[in-house]
């Protein structure tokens, strides 16, 4: 039987015993599983995400954590379904502009890397609600995040970040901020906690 890549829907190694742990690189011909809408490829030995993924458009979730990945690639942005992007345990330090591209995202997961900054025009993802970046070396956050209408949960843990946005209280619609590990002052905190009163913050 011949195997048709643009038959599946899914590529998934993390939920598989039998692969996970043990995958070095993603199959030369991935640009063919021009289907799937699910790319989980978690808990492997994986150290390049292909510019081919950016020919994946109709991927909506994406799981590449616990691997040894340092470099988005650019082509993210040509995903404009992507609602999930989980990259967490990597040794990222940066995010590409073209991120902000991913008009659908919802969830952007990228705890325990090493991320230094965030795109300029991360206020872009209009869709964004949830976003956590707990354990980087973040030393601030651009002031677009603010145009993020939508987000509830922020989570910004064990970074090295000493100030926020002066408008990060337009973000009327925060339930959750973890700010702990951080050297925010008391004072800003009150601020936040006057403008978004339902926002319970971790400090």
């Amino acid at each position: 039987m011949t195997f048709e890549p643009e038959k599946h829907f899914s590529f998934e190694l993390g939920n598989d015993e039998n692969w996970t742990g043990n995958v070095t690189s993603l199959p030369e011909n991935i640009e063919d599983y021009i289907n799937i809408t699910c790319l989980e490829i978690g808990w492997n030995k994986i150290s390049v995400l292909p510019e081919k993924i950016g020919g994946l458009k109709k991927l909506e979730e994406i799981y590449i954590n616990n691997n040894q990945i340092e470099n988005i690639p650019k082509s993210i942005g040509l995903l404009k379904k992507l609602e999930i992007l989980t990259i967490s345990d990597n040794p990222i330090k940066l995010i590409p502009d073209e991120l902000a591209e991913c008009i659908s995202l919802e969830n952007f997961v990228a705890d325990n890397c090493e991320i230094k900054r965030l795109p300029d025009e991360f206020g872009k993802l209009s869709n964004l609600e949830v976003l956590l970046l707990n354990n980087n070396q973040l030393s601030n956050i651009p002031k677009s995040i603010c145009e993020l209408k939508k987000l509830y949960r922020l989570e910004l843990k064990n970074n090295h970040l000493k100030k926020l946005p002066d408008n990060i209280i337009q973000l009327i619609r925060l339930k959750q901020l973890d700010l702990s590990g951080n050297s925010i002052s008391e004072l800003e905190i009150n601020r936040i906690k006057r403008h978004i009163p339902k926002c319970e913050i971790v400090k």
